[in-house]
Protein backbone atom coordinates (compact mmCIF):
# COMPACT_ATOMS: atom_id res chain seq x y z
CA UNK A 1 0.00 0.00 0.00
CA UNK A 2 1.17 3.51 -0.86
CA UNK A 3 -0.32 6.66 0.62
CA UNK A 4 0.07 10.17 -0.77
CA UNK A 5 -0.96 13.04 1.50
CA UNK A 6 -2.59 15.52 -0.88
CA UNK A 7 -3.65 17.83 1.91
CA UNK A 8 -3.20 18.07 5.64
CA UNK A 9 -3.12 21.11 7.89
CA UNK A 10 0.61 21.58 7.42
CA UNK A 11 3.07 21.72 4.53
CA UNK A 12 6.84 21.87 4.65
CA UNK A 13 7.97 21.35 1.07
CA UNK A 14 8.53 24.05 -1.52
CA UNK A 15 5.55 24.73 -3.75
CA UNK A 16 3.02 22.74 -1.72
CA UNK A 17 -0.09 24.34 -0.24
CA UNK A 18 -1.96 23.39 2.91
CA UNK A 19 -5.32 24.24 4.41
CA UNK A 20 -7.38 23.06 7.37
CA UNK A 21 -8.67 19.77 6.01
CA UNK A 22 -7.65 16.35 4.82
CA UNK A 23 -7.20 14.53 1.53
CA UNK A 24 -5.31 11.27 1.08
CA UNK A 25 -4.68 9.20 -2.04
CA UNK A 26 -4.38 5.46 -1.41
CA UNK A 27 -2.92 2.86 -3.79
CA UNK A 28 -3.68 -0.74 -2.87
CA UNK A 29 -3.69 -3.90 -4.97
CA UNK A 30 -4.13 -2.06 -8.25
CA UNK A 31 -6.84 0.29 -6.97
CA UNK A 32 -6.62 4.03 -6.50
CA UNK A 33 -8.87 5.47 -3.80
CA UNK A 34 -9.29 9.09 -2.73
CA UNK A 35 -10.15 9.60 0.92
CA UNK A 36 -11.62 13.10 1.39
CA UNK A 37 -10.94 16.23 -0.67
CA UNK A 38 -10.12 19.06 1.75
CA UNK A 39 -11.85 22.44 1.50
CA UNK A 40 -10.91 23.74 -1.95
CA UNK A 41 -8.74 22.86 -4.94
CA UNK A 42 -5.58 22.72 -2.81
CA UNK A 43 -5.49 18.92 -3.04
CA UNK A 44 -5.58 19.15 -6.85
CA UNK A 45 -2.62 21.53 -6.87
CA UNK A 46 -0.66 19.23 -4.60
CA UNK A 47 -1.58 16.12 -6.58
CA UNK A 48 -0.09 17.75 -9.67
CA UNK A 49 3.05 18.66 -7.72
CA UNK A 50 3.39 15.02 -6.67
CA UNK A 51 2.82 13.74 -10.21
CA UNK A 52 -0.46 12.09 -9.25
CA UNK A 53 -3.42 11.99 -11.63
CA UNK A 54 -6.99 11.86 -10.33
CA UNK A 55 -8.70 11.09 -13.62
CA UNK A 56 -8.55 7.33 -13.08
CA UNK A 57 -9.82 6.94 -9.52
CA UNK A 58 -11.57 3.70 -8.64
CA UNK A 59 -13.56 5.36 -5.86
CA UNK A 60 -13.88 8.34 -3.53
CA UNK A 61 -14.67 7.94 0.16
CA UNK A 62 -16.04 10.99 1.98
CA UNK A 63 -15.48 10.53 5.69
CA UNK A 64 -18.27 12.88 6.82
CA UNK A 65 -20.29 15.88 5.77
CA UNK A 66 -18.07 18.79 6.85
CA UNK A 67 -16.67 21.45 4.52
CA UNK A 68 -13.01 20.68 5.28
CA UNK A 69 -13.37 17.10 4.04
CA UNK A 70 -15.85 17.46 1.18
CA UNK A 71 -15.42 20.98 -0.20
CA UNK A 72 -12.88 19.98 -2.82
CA UNK A 73 -15.36 17.70 -4.59
CA UNK A 74 -16.76 20.75 -6.36
CA UNK A 75 -13.38 21.41 -8.00
CA UNK A 76 -12.70 17.77 -8.83
CA UNK A 77 -16.10 17.40 -10.53
CA UNK A 78 -15.24 20.28 -12.88
CA UNK A 79 -12.12 18.52 -14.11
CA UNK A 80 -12.93 14.82 -14.20
CA UNK A 81 -15.78 12.36 -14.49
CA UNK A 82 -16.51 11.07 -11.03
CA UNK A 83 -16.14 7.43 -10.00
CA UNK A 84 -18.38 5.97 -7.30
CA UNK A 85 -18.49 8.32 -4.31
CA UNK A 86 -19.06 6.45 -1.04
CA UNK A 87 -20.84 8.66 1.46
CA UNK A 88 -23.47 8.31 4.15
CA UNK A 89 -26.92 9.81 3.69
CA UNK A 90 -26.67 11.95 6.83
CA UNK A 91 -23.61 13.72 5.41
CA UNK A 92 -25.96 15.88 3.32
CA UNK A 93 -27.91 17.24 6.30
CA UNK A 94 -27.73 20.95 7.11
CA UNK A 95 -24.84 20.80 9.57
CA UNK A 96 -24.02 23.69 11.88
CA UNK A 97 -21.85 24.41 14.91
CA UNK A 98 -22.69 26.69 17.79
CA UNK A 99 -20.39 29.68 18.28
CA UNK A 100 -18.67 30.60 21.52
CA UNK A 101 -21.56 32.89 22.47
CA UNK A 102 -23.83 29.79 22.60
CA UNK A 103 -26.48 31.79 20.74
CA UNK A 104 -25.41 31.95 17.11
CA UNK A 105 -24.43 29.22 14.68
CA UNK A 106 -22.09 28.81 11.72
CA UNK A 107 -22.60 26.52 8.74
CA UNK A 108 -20.01 23.73 8.58
CA UNK A 109 -21.66 21.27 6.20
CA UNK A 110 -21.00 20.31 2.60
CA UNK A 111 -20.85 23.54 0.53
CA UNK A 112 -22.37 21.98 -2.61
CA UNK A 113 -25.62 20.25 -3.52
CA UNK A 114 -25.93 16.49 -3.78
CA UNK A 115 -26.76 16.91 -7.48
CA UNK A 116 -23.07 17.74 -8.05
CA UNK A 117 -22.32 14.02 -7.86
CA UNK A 118 -24.59 13.34 -10.85
CA UNK A 119 -25.75 10.01 -9.50
CA UNK A 120 -22.25 8.78 -8.64
CA UNK A 121 -23.01 8.68 -4.91
CA UNK A 122 -23.28 5.32 -3.17
CA UNK A 123 -25.08 5.81 0.14
CA UNK A 124 -23.27 3.48 2.48
CA UNK A 125 -24.48 1.31 5.35
CA UNK A 126 -23.05 0.95 8.85
CA UNK A 127 -20.73 -1.77 7.57
CA UNK A 128 -20.21 -2.22 3.86
CA UNK A 129 -17.54 -3.84 1.71
CA UNK A 130 -16.97 -1.53 -1.24
CA UNK A 131 -14.15 -3.57 -2.82
CA UNK A 132 -12.75 -6.96 -1.81
CA UNK A 133 -11.06 -6.39 1.53
CA UNK A 134 -11.99 -2.68 1.56
CA UNK A 135 -14.70 -1.63 3.99
CA UNK A 136 -16.43 1.45 5.32
CA UNK A 137 -17.77 1.55 8.88
CA UNK A 138 -20.29 4.22 9.87
CA UNK A 139 -22.33 5.23 12.91
CA UNK A 140 -19.50 4.76 15.42
CA UNK A 141 -20.94 3.90 18.86
CA UNK A 142 -19.94 5.87 21.97
CA UNK A 143 -18.63 3.38 24.52
CA UNK A 144 -15.48 4.93 26.04
CA UNK A 145 -16.26 7.03 29.16
CA UNK A 146 -13.83 9.89 28.43
CA UNK A 147 -14.95 10.25 24.81
CA UNK A 148 -18.29 12.01 25.09
CA UNK A 149 -20.81 12.88 22.41
CA UNK A 150 -19.98 16.30 20.92
CA UNK A 151 -22.08 19.16 22.23
CA UNK A 152 -21.31 21.83 19.64
CA UNK A 153 -22.70 20.22 16.47
CA UNK A 154 -26.29 20.54 15.32
CA UNK A 155 -28.51 19.70 12.38
CA UNK A 156 -30.84 22.47 11.30
CA UNK A 157 -34.26 21.25 10.18
CA UNK A 158 -36.30 24.23 9.01
CA UNK A 159 -34.99 26.40 11.82
CA UNK A 160 -35.20 23.72 14.49
CA UNK A 161 -31.85 22.59 15.91
CA UNK A 162 -31.21 19.01 16.93
CA UNK A 163 -27.93 17.56 18.24
CA UNK A 164 -25.62 16.09 15.63
CA UNK A 165 -23.69 13.14 17.04
CA UNK A 166 -21.96 12.57 13.70
CA UNK A 167 -23.79 9.42 12.67
CA UNK A 168 -22.55 10.16 9.15
CA UNK A 169 -18.86 9.77 9.95
CA UNK A 170 -17.40 6.64 8.43
CA UNK A 171 -14.04 4.91 8.72
CA UNK A 172 -12.18 3.35 5.81
CA UNK A 173 -10.72 -0.05 6.71
CA UNK A 174 -8.43 -1.96 4.35
CA UNK A 175 -7.45 -5.52 5.15
CA UNK A 176 -3.81 -6.29 4.31
CA UNK A 177 -1.30 -9.05 5.01
CA UNK A 178 0.03 -7.11 8.01
CA UNK A 179 -3.43 -6.39 9.40
CA UNK A 180 -6.08 -3.70 9.13
CA UNK A 181 -5.15 -0.24 7.89
CA UNK A 182 -7.64 2.28 9.28
CA UNK A 183 -8.31 5.77 7.89
CA UNK A 184 -10.46 8.31 9.77
CA UNK A 185 -11.28 11.89 8.87
CA UNK A 186 -11.92 13.45 12.27
CA UNK A 187 -12.93 10.79 14.82
CA UNK A 188 -15.67 12.99 16.24
CA UNK A 189 -16.75 9.99 18.32
CA UNK A 190 -13.18 9.69 19.59
CA UNK A 191 -10.28 7.66 18.24
CA UNK A 192 -10.58 5.00 20.95
CA UNK A 193 -14.31 4.56 20.27
CA UNK A 194 -13.37 4.15 16.60
CA UNK A 195 -10.78 1.50 17.39
CA UNK A 196 -13.21 -0.49 19.53
CA UNK A 197 -15.71 -0.35 16.67
CA UNK A 198 -13.10 -1.69 14.25
CA UNK A 199 -12.23 -4.49 16.66
CA UNK A 200 -15.89 -5.40 17.11
CA UNK A 201 -16.42 -5.38 13.34
CA UNK A 202 -13.29 -7.45 12.60
CA UNK A 203 -12.65 -9.47 15.79
CA UNK A 204 -10.15 -11.84 14.18
CA UNK A 205 -7.92 -9.22 12.53
CA UNK A 206 -5.20 -7.10 14.18
CA UNK A 207 -4.93 -3.37 13.50
CA UNK A 208 -1.64 -2.55 11.80
CA UNK A 209 -1.92 1.18 11.06
CA UNK A 210 -4.14 4.17 11.77
CA UNK A 211 -4.08 7.44 9.83
CA UNK A 212 -6.56 9.79 11.43
CA UNK A 213 -7.60 13.22 12.38
CA UNK A 214 -8.36 12.67 16.07
CA UNK A 215 -10.23 15.88 16.93
CA UNK A 216 -7.99 16.84 19.84
CA UNK A 217 -6.94 20.34 18.76
CA UNK A 218 -9.30 21.95 21.28
CA UNK A 219 -8.92 19.25 23.94
CA UNK A 220 -7.24 19.76 27.28
CA UNK A 221 -4.30 17.82 28.66
CA UNK A 222 -6.52 15.37 30.54
CA UNK A 223 -8.33 14.21 27.40
CA UNK A 224 -5.13 14.08 25.35
CA UNK A 225 -3.26 12.16 28.05
CA UNK A 226 -6.08 9.62 28.43
CA UNK A 227 -6.11 9.15 24.66
CA UNK A 228 -2.35 8.56 24.58
CA UNK A 229 -2.53 6.11 27.48
CA UNK A 230 -5.25 4.18 25.68
CA UNK A 231 -3.27 4.16 22.43
CA UNK A 232 -0.27 2.78 24.31
CA UNK A 233 -2.45 -0.10 25.50
CA UNK A 234 -3.61 -0.80 21.96
CA UNK A 235 0.05 -1.05 20.87
CA UNK A 236 -0.70 -0.38 17.20
CA UNK A 237 2.52 -0.65 15.16
CA UNK A 238 1.98 2.56 13.17
CA UNK A 239 -0.02 5.65 14.15
CA UNK A 240 -0.22 8.68 11.86
CA UNK A 241 -2.10 11.54 13.57
CA UNK A 242 -3.04 14.38 11.23
CA UNK A 243 -5.34 17.36 10.70
CA UNK A 244 -7.60 18.09 13.69
CA UNK A 245 -5.44 16.11 16.11
CA UNK A 246 -3.69 19.45 16.51
CA UNK A 247 0.01 20.27 16.71
CA UNK A 248 0.06 20.04 20.51
CA UNK A 249 -1.67 16.67 20.56
CA UNK A 250 0.53 15.30 17.77
CA UNK A 251 3.62 16.47 19.64
CA UNK A 252 2.57 14.74 22.84
CA UNK A 253 1.77 11.55 20.94
CA UNK A 254 5.15 11.56 19.23
CA UNK A 255 6.95 12.12 22.52
CA UNK A 256 5.08 9.26 24.20
CA UNK A 257 4.82 6.72 21.37
CA UNK A 258 8.14 7.50 19.68
CA UNK A 259 8.76 5.30 16.61
CA UNK A 260 5.20 3.98 16.68
CA UNK A 261 3.99 7.49 15.81
CA UNK A 262 4.83 8.96 12.43
CA UNK A 263 4.17 12.63 11.76
CA UNK A 264 2.93 13.57 8.30
CA UNK A 265 2.46 16.72 6.29
CA UNK A 266 1.16 17.68 2.87
CA UNK A 267 3.27 16.24 0.09
CA UNK A 268 4.53 13.20 1.99
CA UNK A 269 4.31 9.72 0.49
CA UNK A 270 4.18 6.66 2.78
CA UNK A 271 4.81 3.07 1.79
CA UNK A 272 3.38 0.45 4.12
Amino acid sequence: MNISVLNENTAGKRGFLAEHGLSVLIFHEGRKLLFDTGQTDVFLHNAEKMGETLSDLDGIILSHGHFDHCGGMEYLAKQHALPAVYVRKAAFFNKQAVNDDKKTYRIIGIPWKQELLRGAEVLTEDKQEIFPGVWVLGNVPYTVPFEKKPGIFFIDRNGEKEPDYMEDEQLLVIDTEKGLCVFAGCCHAGIINCLFYVRKSFPDRPIYSVLAGMHLSAAGDDRIDKTIEALQEWNIPLLMPVHCTGIYGIGKMKAALKEQCRTLETGVMVEL
